[in-house]
């Protein structure tokens, strides 16, 4: 279902099959500016980054990050400003006008790999929103836990928060249960 496509994102192009697209700028600069972004969560232990992700029936996803049983489906536009809103359908609106955009493609690619993934684990999406000119941006709310918004330079502090480590549901590695049990001190 997700195929790692390591350091490029070739396959990030600009089409009409894009369900969400940027305005003013290509797909591939926003990929690649969002990428930037993330480049500052690679240090952070136990984060995995996947660039241009295929799902079965989806455009390339920019990226996606793993962290322990968190997955993070990341897609990256760029917006004028307005007042961004979603309706029932998943079609986006600004200042209540339809921009030929959805979001629902994505919400079902977050379902079926929720499908997929074992018990405990968790599959949600970001988009993340660059200012494609200068202006106040209001986007839309999260679809309960499956997608949320945020704007590009608030976006490395919600993906962390995101992708926060839950011990209840965190596995331990073999180094970490053997560190545990020599220090006398329960792993967590």
């Amino acid at each position: 279902m997700i195929d790692d496509c390591h350091d490029h994102l070739a396959g990030i192009v600009d089409t009409e099959r894009r369900p969400l697209r940027p305005i003013g700028t290509t797909a591939y600069e926003v990929a690649r500016r969002t990428g930037e972004l993330l480049s500052g969560l690679l240090r952070v232990p136990g984060i995995r980054l996947y660039r241009e992700v295929r799902l079965t029936g989806h455009p390339p996803l920019p990226y996606a990050l793993s962290a322990g049983p968190h997955v993070l489906l990341i897609e990256a536009v760029a917006w004028p400003p307005g007042s961004y809103v979603t309706s029932s359908a998943g079609t986006i609106h600004c200042n209540d006008v339809y921009i030929g955009q959805s979001v629902r493609p994505l919400l079902r690619a977050v379902r079926r790999l929720r499908r997929l993934q074992p018990r405990g684990h968790h599959v949600s999406a970001v988009v993340v929103v660059h200012p494609s000119v200068d202006g106040s941006l209001e986007l839309p709310p999260a679809t309960g836990t499956e997608v949320s918004w945020c704007p590009a330079e608030a976006a490395v502090a919600a993906i962390r928060h995101r992708l926060r480590f839950d011990d209840r549901h965190r596995v331990l590695s073999r180094a970490e249960q053997v560190l545990a049990a020599a220090s006398g001190h329960a792993a967590g």
